[in-house]
């Protein structure tokens, strides 16, 4: 089939790739065609040939002596009104930024990681280590003849709980850092009265400190979870505290108390109220793990929450584990 006849204005815009001899054989002899049939085209044809051909052989222009001379003239001038260039200018060029990039851009990189990695580990430790006081009041190890009491501890803010090897390897002592006027520690084992109360008064006021001052007090609390006051804190920050990390970690420092009445509506409320799933999870499986122990007939406040986490939790998870639990205690109970 033979192609349609090129136009006028396509031919425009081909003449000057023909004049270059820059086009294939087909589009060439469209356009020689198309030139021979149209005189206009082939006047356009023309005026392309002879501008390339005009291009090619343009004069080349020799150096000009007068042109050099002025150019000479100039540059001496400048040089003469410029001031000359002192030795610390010289040194100063060598110690702006822009420089090293210019000349050593690969050392200028390497030094500046090498900065970035030093101050972003040295900042962190020297924000947490600063000393809020003048350099003349070092913190004193205290241990004080009586009990603190609570209006102790409002005015005697917490600053850091650490914990710091002790005479047993299972019970490390616990410092608890204060600040006043001038910083003191308390230092000792759970079994220290004032310790065991500075760390539950951090539970016990979870608004007045950071959740870093309560995941440590609640990490050295759970090792004495056999004690009726330090549960009734772990419930109480199971319940209250407005970190689900901090909730989290009170519900596994409860484990294996689940036959408490307390403990056991801590979870039960956990499993109905919390808004964090991971917290419903934990709450859950020890609950689940409480009912595989317990023996004779099941719990019916406990099979009734089953059903409700079965039916409305919105947790896929949640929702499995609790259909899960419903038939092993539907199943104990037909026998």
């Amino acid at each position: 089939m033979k192609d349609a006849p090129m136009l006028c204005n396509e031919f425009s815009r081909l003449a000057v790739f023909y004049a270059c001899d820059e086009l294939d054989p087909g589009p060439r002899a469209a356009i020689e065609e198309h030139a021979a049939a149209c005189p206009s085209c082939a006047a356009v044809l023309e005026n392309e040939r002879r501008l390339i051909e005009a291009v090619v052989c343009r004069r080349q222009l020799g150096p000009s002596a007068v042109f050099l001379a002025q150019c000479r003239g100039d540059l001496a001038d400048a040089l003469d009104d410029s001031a000359p260039v002192t030795r610390w200018q010289r040194l100063s060029g060598w110690l702006r930024p822009g420089t090293w990039f210019a000349f050593n851009p690969a050392l200028s990189a390497a030094v500046c990681i090498l900065l970035g990695i030093t101050l972003g580990t040295a900042f962190p430790w020297w924000w947490q280590h600063r000393a809020r006081v003048s350099p003349a009041s070092s913190p004193v190890d205290v241990y004080p003849a009586t009990a603190l009491a609570g209006e102790d501890f409002q005015n005697l803010p917490i600053e850091r709980i650490s914990f710091i090897p002790g005479a047993s390897a299972d019970q490390p002592d616990v410092e608890v850092q204060m600040v006043d006027l001038q910083p003191f520690v308390l230092k000792g084992t759970l079994d220290n009265s004032n310790v065991r109360r500075a760390l539950l008064y951090v539970i016990q006021n979870n608004q007045r400190f950071d959740s870093g001052l309560r995941l440590d007090s609640l990490e050295a609390l759970r090792s004495r979870s056999n004690d009726a006051e330090i549960r009734q804190a772990l419930c109480f920050a199971a319940r209250s505290d407005r970190n689900p990390a901090v909730r989290l970690k009170a519900l596994e420092a409860l484990r294996g108390f689940e036959q408490e009445e307390q403990v056991r509506k801590t979870l039960l409320e956990a499993l109905l109220r919390d808004d964090n799933p991971g917290v419903r999870i934990e709450a859950i499986g020890t609950l689940r793990a409480a009912a595989e122990r317990a023996e004779g007939q099941p719990d019916p406040q406990l099979l009734r929450v089953f059903r409700d986490r079965m039916q409305n939790d919105p947790n896929t998870f949640i929702r499995m584990q609790s259909a899960a639990a419903v038939r092993q205690l539907v199943t104990r109970a037909q026998h």
